[in-house]
């Protein structure tokens, strides 16, 4: 009777083990090899709305927790596409960064990224895994980051403490060489023309000028009239210093124009750009349109070349507002709600954040934050 016990035993232990080899195998140490990822990837065109463009050089990542094999690398064709060959059936990750330069004043963070649950029951009989992926982008560059313009708490009507900042987020320096910023009058907003109220001129020579630099990560001022506004008894404390602006608007045929001769001139009237108001840079106190662009095209008198634009927004405050700036530029515009006469601004969510949509990039800030970011 003991040793048909033991031999019972014996045989229960054999049967339980077999179980559990079962429910807890480890995994392979060999892979099964027969699995093959081909991955095409593409960003929206700038010419056609409803095309893509592949992304060729593009580093592309990809990797499993399934088995212990590292991660694999691999750069995009012509075609923006990638294949991974001679893999095992698994749950893979995928993910590609990169920046483009679309042109010298814009770069654009292109982003992808994708998890893959294949098996070889999910595949069926084809062991080659398509897939098409259009990548998220944001437009990185020398833009209009903060717009002030709608005045301080006061009941005197005290508006001429407006200013713009600019900021570079790209990754090399950028030169403001002869460069224009623009008042813009209603444009049709299909026309590759920009109707133009006010223009001035950076000094230098436009693309090739190398003597104002902004080096990356840096806030440019650009004030109406740069001194401290807090001097003006009414509106004491309640407004901007704007008395170390790095530039300063002067229309050359202004009589009695304010000019801090420690502070460089952005100029109207100096032979090369001009118009018939006789008044300083002034926008729209809650709503207008304005443009940075190059200055290779700085004739008004038949509009400004679309392709010159730098960057371009597009404000009001009024929530039905009829849109003046063309959708290429501005899919709509910011500033809705903010008040006049409240010391309020306009500032992109993050500095530089850009996705030629000022409803969604741009909010209305308390009180204005010339040359910092008003999360700092």
């Amino acid at each position: 009777m003991k040793k048909k016990i033991i031999t019972l035993s014996a045989a229960l232990f054999t049967v339980f083990m077999t179980v559990s080899c079962m429910l807890f195998e480890s995994r392979p140490e060999t892979l099964d090899g027969n699995l093959s990822i081909r991955l095409c990837f593409t960003v929206p065109s700038d010419t056609d709305s409803t095309a893509v463009t592949p992304v060729e050089d593009l580093d592309v990542k990809i990797y499993t927790t399934d088995y212990s094999i590292p991660e694999m690398h691999a750069l995009t064709d012509s075609a923006g596409v990638v294949l991974f060959e001679h893999l095992p059936y698994a749950y893979y990750n995928v993910e590609a960064y990169s920046i483009l330069h679309p042109s010298e004043f814009e770069e654009i963070e292109v982003v992808g990224a994708k998890a893959l649950n294949l098996t070889a029951d999910s595949l069926g009989t084809d062991s080659v895994y398509t897939d098409t992926l259009c990548m998220e982008q944001s437009k990185r560059g020398l833009k209009i980051n903060e717009i002030y313009t709608s005045g301080p708490p006061n009941n005197i009507f005290y508006f001429y403490d407006q200013f713009f900042e600019l900021y570079n987020g790209l990754s090399e320096t950028v030169y403001l060489d002869g460069m224009i910023f623009l008042r813009l009058g209603t444009t049709p907003l299909f026309s590759d023309t920009l109707s133009v109220t006010y223009i001035y001129q950076f000094p230098g020579t436009p693309l090739t000028g190398r003597q104002y630099p902004v080096e990356p990560g840096a806030f440019v001022v650009l004030a109406g009239n740069a001194f401290d506004h807090n001097q003006i008894g009414p509106i004491a404390g309640k407004t901007v210093d704007l008395s170390d602006a790095e530039w300063e608007f002067v229309n050359r045929i202004e009589s009695g124009a304010y000019d801090n001769p420690n502070v460089p001139n952005i100029t109207t009237n100096n032979g090369r750009v001009s118009q018939e108001s006789k008044v300083d840079f002034m926008v729209g106190v809650t709503g207008d349109a304005l443009a940075l662009c190059d200055g290779t095209d700085y004739d008004q008198t038949d509009g400004i070349d679309i392709n010159t634009v730098i960057d371009a927004v597009e404000y009001s405050s009024s929530p039905t507002h009829i849109k003046e700036l063309p959708y290429a530029l501005d899919a709509s515009y910011g500033g809705v709600g903010q008040n006049k006469y409240a010391g309020q601004s306009l500032e992109r969510i993050r500095p530089g954040f850009d996705t030629n949509n000022s409803r969604i990039d741009f909010v209305v800030i308390n009180a204005p934050t010339p040359g910092y970011h008003h999360d700092e």
